[in-house]
């Protein structure tokens, strides 16, 4: 199926086993995730192994898109997995080449049911090249780590070229007008959004796209729902939202879990619990329970299975501590961080909260993105009794909290995480917020992990690891 697995089988079989080897020893040894380089060493020594992939998966779903890939993509696993037999999926947010052959390398069968696969905007090209997806996902466009992926035009048409050649079904976000603009290629285009509701509003600051994708004459709104993701029309061409073929409606938050309706293009509609607070994850479910009806799932199964979800890798995951909960939520760019604040400000309970902004490759190492936030919604937040801020840039953070109207008496810097999580969790209050970017949210989760189990003080693993091999 375009090349000679037989005449590479040296090679394989020794790609596998040196990215086995290097999983092996990031796990047990740095007790890392391991979740990119055994795949970028694996793919080293055999390029060709994203194709072997491509062939055992018989199904192939691939999300992409700014925000909300790795949410879609953990709970779409999560309802797929009941459902099939088996499912490879790269679950831990690697979504670069590397991390979908780890994903491979972690979890290998000669057949798979399904592969499910959520991946970067700026890897789309390079993946699709291999991985022939039957359904690709789109989420939407909002400017992250411009360093690395420029203006979020420059990421549509990266994928709107990549995805010409292929044969599938785009599942599009109708709400976003670049997302929306993929209908000109003629494919076969399954459209998704959120209706209005009570949180809607008729204004919004943060619009990463304004201009009609179709003439550039700027588009006018009905409302929003968060960024520009709202209903739009073009008074000049006409441009606007397709009509959606699954939708969510009457939204209602209470007792700290959202509650929806989900209409499908049948005009069945169902009730659906999801336990994760932001208007941004009412998109994320629209787009796995849409993708579950499309390929025939029962959803009377699937929306219970939505209620039943239980995330584990930083998106608004909860932690139970004795006289507490600590919730950590990924922040990676304005809109994101923007939304996050808007979702704490609907929590009445007393609360503490810490940022956590590094400046890593992985993270973006621009970090001017943080004054285009509109960080001014902490105004909005009750009963918040303190604001921490560590990080490699956690100057930068307190100088745009003072600079949006935090009380300079409220912000605590603590360049040092661990030291910081350790003050934020004696706070006297009933929920704590902690909002790392990408590279600290894994470390975050350890370290409040380590507290929860009653470690006090938590040694390097590696440090650990010498230290039982007795070197002196």
């Amino acid at each position: 199926m375009g090349f000679n697995i037989d005449s590479s089988k040296f090679r394989y079989s020794l790609a596998v086993a040196t990215g086995t080897v290097t999983s092996f020893i990031l796990r047990k040894i740095f007790r890392s995730s391991a979740s990119a380089l055994p795949g970028k060493v694996a793919m080293a020594i055999y390029p060709e192994i994203l194709k072997l992939v491509n062939q055992r998966c018989h199904k192939k779903i691939i999300i992409t898109g700014t925000n909300g890939k790795t949410t879609t993509n953990n709970l779409l696993n999560f309802i797929f997995r009941r459902e099939f037999s088996s499912v490879l999926s790269n679950l831990r947010g690697a979504n670069m080449p590397q991390g979908l052959v780890s994903a491979f390398l972690h979890d290998r069968k000669k057949e798979y049911d399904w592969g499910i696969f959520e991946v970067d905007e700026g890897s789309f090209r390079r993946v699709t090249r291999d991985i022939k997806p039957d359904y690709v996902l789109v989420t939407n466009f909002f400017r992250d780590q411009l360093d690395r992926y420029g203006e979020i035009e420059k990421a549509f048409q990266d994928i709107f070229e990549a995805l010409k050649p292929l044969k599938t079904t785009l599942i599009l976000n109708a709400d976003d007008p670049l997302v929306s603009d993929f209908k000109k290629l003629n494919k076969k285009n399954i459209y998704y959004g959120v209706a209005h509701n009570q949180y809607s509003t008729d204004e919004q600051a943060i619009v990463e796209s304004r201009l009609c994708p179709s003439c550039s004459s700027y588009l006018e709104y009905d409302y929003y729902n968060y960024g520009q993701l709202g209903s739009y029309k073009c008074p000049d061409c006409g441009f606007k939202n397709p009509d959606y073929d699954y939708t969510i409606t009457q939204i209602d938050y209470r007792d700290y879990v959202y509650h929806f309706k989900f209409k499908t293009k049948d005009h069945n509609s169902h009730d659906i619990a999801f336990p994760y607070e932001g208007i941004f994850n009412a998109y994320n479910c629209c787009a796995a329970l849409s993708t579950s009806h499309e390929i025939g799932l029962p959803m009377k199964k699937v929306a219970h299975l939505v209620g039943e979800f239980e995330y584990h890798l930083g998106r608004m995951e909860n932690f139970q501590f004795p006289d507490k909960v600590v919730k950590i939520a990924l922040v990676k760019n304005p809109i994101g961080l923007t939304e996050t604040i808007s979702s704490i400000s609907l929590d009445e309970r007393d609360k503490s909260m810490l940022f956590v902004l590094n400046d890593n490759p992985a993270d973006g190492t621009d970090v001017s993105w943080i004054w285009d936030a509109e960080l001014e919604k902490i105004s909005n937040v009750k009963n918040l009794n303190k604001i921490f801020c560590a990080g490699r840039r956690a100057e930068d953070i307190a100088l745009r909290l003072k600079y949006a109207g935090v009380p300079v008496g409220l912000i605590e810097l603590d360049n040092d995480m661990d030291q910081a999580i350790g003050k934020v969790l004696e706070e006297e209050v009933e929920i704590i917020y902690l909002l790392p970017t990408y590279t600290a949210v894994f470390q975050a989760r350890e370290l409040v992990l380590a507290r929860l189990e009653g470690s006090g003080k938590k040694m390097s693993h590696f440090r650990e690891y010498l230290k039982n091999l007795k070197i002196p």
